[in-house]
């Protein structure tokens, strides 16, 4: 038997943890969805996020999966306490790297960059306030990136423009570590390297892999030795937004497929 882990997010930026997970357990069999008629979450209530989390968990478990994974930091915030009361099988989330960039930033002074709707929850600021130390936290909204994340290639020229201005706050704020805390955010993280040579880059992709391990151990998981597994890209997103999110996946790994969700 091979483990069966489903993957979601509003749209294109779980990808960076769906590969990373791909990347660490390859024989494990992957969905990923993407609920992009309902994007972008960030300018969702919680509410409303926290049902269609537990909508695609049961999609998910009548799939066979073992494990749900919110490739999501808005989603996480808004809805993973109730998703763990209301379905049986794990749950692992995603929360900004305020942890490790407090601890490496060399100059006690990062940046955190986050959707509007995560900026201001009460978990990003319980995070920061167990971290910072003496280590100074600015938290910059944006309120377009991950929209415009999805809309690519089309919206290349106004991405490019929210980036720039997204690096010069942050070397206003003479920041030396910029925390991604969007999952989207890690797909443009060329451009960002670009225009902030200097300031160090970091995204959760890694810390979810780990969790996602961690969790398969505890929970005693069958893993599986299949070499080749099977990875599903999913939408219920229109023809344009499941044209944008197929430029973003690797079409050697999966082709993106339209599904009601």
């Amino acid at each position: 038997m091979t483990i069966k882990i489903g993957v979601m997010d509003s749209g294109a930026g779980g990808l960076t943890i769906l590969q990373s997970i791909h990347a660490a357990i390859p024989q494990a069999n992957l969905i990923y969805f993407a609920d992009q008629a309902n994007a972008p979450y960030g300018q969702q209530i919680p509410v409303f996020i926290t049902r269609r989390l537990i909508e695609i968990a049961d999609y998910f478990i009548a799939q066979g999966c073992q494990m749900m994974v919110i490739a999501c930091n808005t989603a996480t915030v808004a809805g993973i306490t109730e998703l763990r009361q209301s379905i049986s099988i794990p749950v692992v989330g995603v929360e900004p790297a305020v942890k490790p960039a407090c601890s490496s930033s060399v100059c006690k002074r990062i940046t955190v960059l986050a959707t509007q709707g995560t900026s201001i929850s009460k978990r990003l600021n319980d995070l920061i306030d167990t971290w910072r130390f003496d280590t100074d936290v600015e938290v910059l909204a944006s309120a377009s990136l991950a929209t415009l994340i999805d809309s690519m290639p089309t919206s290349l020229s106004e991405l490019k423009e929210e980036v720039a201005r997204i690096a010069e706050q942050v070397l206003s704020n003479k920041s030396d570590t910029l925390v991604l805390a969007c999952t989207h955010y890690p797909l443009v993280k060329n451009l960002f390297d670009e225009m902030l040579p200097l300031v160090s880059i970091v995204e959760p992709s890694r810390g979810v892999t780990a969790q996602v391990q961690r969790l398969i151990a505890i929970h005693d998981v069958p893993i599986g030795a299949e070499c080749r597994s099977e990875v599903s890209v999913l939408t219920n997103g229109s023809a344009q937004l499941k044209a944008s999110l197929s430029y973003w996946v690797d079409p050697l790994m999966a082709h993106v497929t339209y599904i009601h969700i």
